[in-house]
């Protein structure tokens, strides 16, 4: 793979934020190995996921497919990998390049919580590379300081090494197919036999009496001569023999094939190595899935959909990371965000109307129906369906945005040595290639000065301009303007305006001097106006606080964050000038064109706030039109309007034209519905648990882990993020969401230790007012949760703390296939059948149990698996193909004892021909 780690320390504001968040963290009782984070770009990041998150592993095919998938899917749009954290002490941790510095400390706060997990849940323990004997106690690290020998970055190298070496030796080809042969068994392990020592009892038999061999009838002077000694000895040799043969091997069924393989196997050598390293990294990743339902979550929309909030069209990402506190609900009312919630690449369903509307969501996201009553799941909608669309109908922000920006200044090597404590000769002596006293901080320092921005940047030539104050409704027209028909260009130095519309280049040029204090050129060019205003501090001021494009962008432009979050007024002078500039007004209503799908997209979303209907639509030459007809462009020209006379003239013809218009539908037909994978956010609001995003109406009705930056912004919740145990991680469509589960089980565990609500007392009341007002005021839910984290995996965390009321309050029921009906039906709502149901789907984390029976099955040296059938049976498509690698390594016939529609089976493989055997038993 590429050398990434070529610079990939963190900045040094980034570290200084560490340090904060790391103190925030152990004070409040988190426990952590020392974290080294890491900056990647999505390369390198694609690069270092598809290797499991080891910079290093062994070669083969597999990685390389699973980098093109990563890549393809974030050059596609469907994921994007924010972070990553490896289980090692010390602990390594990667950030994704270009995310916002909130997004940064969010993912720090997230790294601390795993880490913190990993430290000291129990099921880690196995993982020390320093833990001796064949079963690991799990406390040991109670009796005193605990720092494990973790190091599996380096484990993984070794192991790339000696993989490496054997593939020099017999060639890749050969290497390869080996290992696609053991990746295959690689989930034949024992998870649990670190922690328990499996007594196999001997089976006392008789002692064996003392062999007597049959004797030939012989009188006693004839007896040597009939039964000689030798031939005796030989026979009593064959006994012994027979017997050995007769012996069981193993004694008792052993689950860990792989090690079974590893000590009876005819392997050679270069072949027992590489199964010993598919093995041993094998058992690494066992903990990872002991836990995850304690370690695992779930969320809604996509991060890039748009809010309406109180402060405007803010995107998913930006609402949850805490820059909206209040959303529209859909009907005439603000709610207040109470929750909020990051999940990394989730199963989703991209949703599309024939209005153009578009929506990414999880698979399980709701929306409300065109009855304003129903809500479906997006994995539950068809094409054909109808949805509620909605605005915020003139809701948003009352102020305006203020401005917040200044020219950039350059630094010079005087500002570095300030910046040290440092003479600006000791810096100059560090350029120079000489060591000096505090050569590490300088270069920290100089950091900033040897950029190329900083080293291009001369300010002294330019003219002093005036930067407004605040985005008002004169700078929200000139940014509409300059949005249709403007330009920015970095290379001739010049922001302008071309229009034909005389009106337009006026106001234009009158609106920048105004704003700016600058005296912009306008001239007639080739039957064009042109309005030219050279001023690179302006351009600066456009490019990175409003956020504008440069140069040639046209399919890149976006209506500008600061106009999404602006007052109504604001945006009403936006849409104005950007509709004089790009829109038509005629006989067809009024058609916007653009190149960006995006700024179309968005300008529809803004319409709807002003009650404003609008249909996009695709054109043959790559452009997107709006149009917007009926009663919608009624009120468009009330609430929006032209400038420009000629337009509004044209729109009031099309109106005359029209005496009545259609009611119109505030819902829309869904025409697409396209899966896929991406980072998914979602909120919680107060009372009608809903929220309007991209133009439609979302539903919250689950209950979310607390967002992590609240603990950053607010150090008394930090310990929150570690009762929820390490954050949230990503589930798999069409099973438990066990972020869900974990999270309210969690919230369950703290409210009943704070009440006092366990132990005999609460066992034996039967009175369900009592319990129901139950609180003692323990206090002891913290303590808890702490311990639940240390002690527990999945399996016993559901076993110990699922209770009858959890499963009341939360709804919970068990599930069943419908033959009559075709689809999942509830099959109970019984407290014991949806605990199994739960236990049964994370035992051994839905694999089948297999166990090595027999080495020698019917003395002809073929192996005898049996599959422990819990009444599920083997795909056999999956059964073959184990079977197949099984032989490779064995290198004799092998045979699956297993059941086939409640019948007894034998599967067997012998190097050729599957063959199957009904109503067989070993």
């Amino acid at each position: 793979m590429t050398q990434f780690a070529i610079k990939t320390s963190l900045p040094r504001y980034l570290r200084v934020e560490q340090a904060k968040i790391e103190k925030i963290a152990r004070e409040y009782g988190l426990d952590f190995f020392p974290v080294i984070f890491e900056m990647l770009s999505y390369d390198q990041m694609n690069e270092i996921a598809a290797y499991g998150g080891f910079p290093n592993r062994y070669p083969h095919w597999r990685y390389g497919m699973e980098y093109e998938r990563l890549s393809k899917s974030y050059e596609y749009g469907l994921s994007k990998i924010y972070e990553m954290v490896i289980n090692n002490n010390p602990s390594y941790a990667y950030l994704l390049e270009g995310n916002s510095f909130t997004d940064q400390k969010l993912v720090m706060c997230h790294v601390f919580g795993h880490v913190d997990f990993f430290k000291n849940n129990f099921a880690f323990r196995p993982t020390d590379l320093d833990a001796s004997g064949d079963v690991v106690d799990a406390t040991r690290h109670l009796a005193g300081p605990y720092d494990p020998n973790r190091k599996w970055m380096d484990k993984m190298a070794n192991h790339a090494t000696a993989v490496r070496r054997v593939v020099d030796r017999f060639g890749i080809a050969r290497v390869e197919e080996f290992i696609d042969v053991c990746l295959s068994l690689e989930n034949l392990i024992d998870a649990y036999s670190r922690f328990v020592v499996r007594e196999r009892t001997e089976r006392r038999e008789d002692e064996p009496s003392e062999i007597e061999v049959p004797r030939l009838r012989a009188k006693d002077y004839m007896e040597d001569f009939i039964n000689p000694e030798e031939f005796l000895e030989e026979q009593k040799k064959k006994i012994e023999a027979d017997r050995e043969k007769l012996k069981k091997h193993p004694p008792e069924p052993v689950q860990d094939v792989l090690a079974f393989l590893l000590e009876n196997a005819p392997l050679e050598k270069w072949e027992r190595l590489i199964l010993s390293i598919i093995r041993e990294e094998g058992y690494y990743f066992v903990p990872q899935m002991q836990t995850k339902v304690m370690n695992e979550g779930w969320a809604c929309v996509a991060p890039d959909s748009l809010v309406y909030t109180e402060r405007g069209l803010v995107p998913m990402e930006r609402v949850v990371a805490g820059d909206a506190t209040m959303v529209f609900d859909g009907g005439e009312r603000l709610q207040k965000i109470y929750d909020r919630n990051i999940i990394r690449n989730h199963p989703t369903i991209t949703l599309r109307t024939r209005r153009g509307l578009e929506l990414t969501g999880s698979n399980n996201h709701r929306l409300l129906l065109a009855d304003g009553q129903t809500w479906k799941r997006l994995d539950e909608l068809q094409v054909g369906d109808r949805v509620a669309i909605s605005g915020a109908h003139g809701f948003g922000p009352e102020r305006e945005v203020a401005v917040d920006w200044q020219p950039a200044s350059r630094v010079n090597l005087d500002d570095v040595a300030d910046e040290v404590g440092v003479s600006v000769w000791t810096v100059l002596r560090h350029r120079a290639g000489r060591t000096t006293r505090h050569g590490e901080a300088i270069a920290a320092a100089l950091e900033c000065y040897d950029t190329p921005q900083n080293l291009a940047r001369n300010h002294r030539r330019r003219r002093p301009v005036r930067i407004p104050e605040k985005v008002d409704a004169k700078l929200g027209a000139f940014l509409g303007y300059l949005i249709g028909d403007g330009h920015v260009s970095r290379v001739k130095r010049h922001l302008g305006l071309t229009t034909g519309d005389e009106a337009q280049a006026v106001e234009f040029a009158s609106l920048s001097s105004e704003l700016f204090g600058v005296f912009p050129t306008m001239k007639w060019d080739d039957g064009r106006w042109r309005v030219l205003v050279h001023a690179e501090t302006v351009s600066d001021f456009l490019t990175e606080f409003v956020g504008l494009t440069t140069g040639p962008s046209a399919r890149e432009k976006r209506i500008p964050d600061v106009i999404l979050r602006s007052p109504e007024r604001v945006v009403r002078a936006f849409l104005s000038a950007y509709f004089d500039s790009d829109a038509y007004a005629g006989s067809q209503g009024v058609i916007l064109s653009s190149a960006s799908h995006d700024l179309v997209s968005q300008t529809q979303l803004l319409l709807l706030n002003f009650g404003v209907l609008s249909r996009v639509r695709a054109q043959a030459d790559g452009t997107f039109h709006l149009h917007v007809t009926g009663a919608s462009a009624e009120r468009f020209q009330e609430r929006v309007g032209f400038s420009l006379d000629r337009k509004t003239r044209a729109l009031e013809a099309y109106l005359a034209d029209h005496t009545w218009f259609l009611k119109e539908d505030w819902s829309d037909e869904v025409v697409a519905l396209e899966p896929g994978v991406s980072d998914v956010y979602d909120i919680s609001v107060t009372e009608t648990h809903r929220y309007v995003a991209q133009g439609f109406v979302n539903h919250n009705s689950f209950w979310h882990s607390r967002l992590m930056t609240q603990r950053v912004a607010d150090p008394s919740d930090i310990i929150d993020y570690a009762e929820n145990n390490a954050g949230v991680m990503a589930t798999s469509g069409g099973r438990l969401n066990p972020y869900k589960l974990g999270v309210e089980l969690f919230r369950h565990i703290e409210e009943r230790w704070n009440k006092g609500q366990f132990g005999r007392e609460w066992d034996e009341c039967d009175d369900l007012d009592q319990k129901r007002s139950w609180d003692l005021r323990l206090g002891l839910g913290t303590k808890k949760i702490f311990e639940v984290r240390a002690l527990y995996t999945d399996v016993t965390f559901i076993d110990e703390f699922l209770t009858p009321e959890f499963c009341i309050e939360n709804k919970l029921f068990s599930f069943d296939w419908s033959n009559r009906n075709e689809r999942y039906e509830i099959a109970s709502r019984e407290f014991k059948a949806v605990k199994e149901k739960l236990l049964h789907s994370l035992t051994n984390f839905g694999n089948p149990y297999i166990y090595v029976v027999d080495a020698n099955f019917e003395n002809k040296g073929e192996l005898l698996l049996q599959h422990d059938h819990r009444g599920v049976d083997l795909r056999a498509d999956y059964a073959k193909e184990t079977l197949q690698a099984l032989v490779r390594v064995w290198k004799r016939p092998v045979v699956l004892a297993t059941f086939l529609d409640n019948k007894p089976a034998l599967l067997r493989f012998d190097g050729k021909d599957h063959t199957v055997k009904n109503d067989a038993t070993p």
